[in-house]
């Protein structure tokens, strides 16, 4: 009797493990520009941990938080939701959309950094990288401006959007920030 018990205990912490394993990207959620750590880096990251975790049976290693000086909401790693607070349409293809940070956040990008934004279209996930518009230094929002292709996949989904809606965005990425005067 004792062997069962311990046997079903040995079964349902494997269980609870496999349930913890990162989950692998989607290649479509890749956006293919080269970011730096890419969804795939990230992923492997994880699951390194994940695996360090289960050999050490302490799951305690896998919530550790990593310290990380912040500007804004945003990170390279997870996605995170933004209020759209504005819409103008300046072409019949383009739109210039504002996102709400929080009052005193900015995004603190330098130029040459972009943003990695998901939405899903039909049932698949899609990414495709933007770089804002609106200052680096600007607190309390950021600007995207966006063009909007016939048979794009992202433009169907910005297309659905109105102000209230949140998109999701993960960043900044950027390996050729811009330096004056260089």
């Amino acid at each position: 009797m004792m062997e069962e018990e311990e046997e079903e205990e040995e079964e349902e912490d494997e269980e609870s493990w496999l349930r913890l394993r990162p989950i692998e990207p989607l290649p479509s959620q890749c956006c293919g520009c080269g970011c730096k750590p890419c969804i795939f880096d990230n992923y492997y990251q994880e699951l390194d941990r994940w695996e360090k975790a289960r050999a050490k049976k302490d799951k305690s290693l896998l919530w550790r938080k990593k310290e990380e000086p912040c500007l804004s909401e945003l990170n390279q790693e997870t996605f995170k939701a933004f209020r759209i607070s504005a819409m103008e349409q300046l072409t019949d293809d383009t739109c210039q959309v504002r996102f709400e940070l929080p009052e005193s956040k900015r995004l603190g990008l330098s130029p040459g950094q972009h943003l990695i934004l998901r939405g899903t279209v039909n049932g698949l996930e899609v990414q495709r990288a933007y770089t804002p518009i609106s200052c680096g230094n600007v607190e309390g929002y950021f600007e995207v401006l966006i063009k909007c292709y016939e048979t794009g996949l992202m433009s169907q989904h910005v297309k659905s959007w109105k102000v209230g809606d949140t998109a999701f965005w993960r960043g900044p990425f950027g390996g050729f920030p811009y330096k004056p005067n260089q």
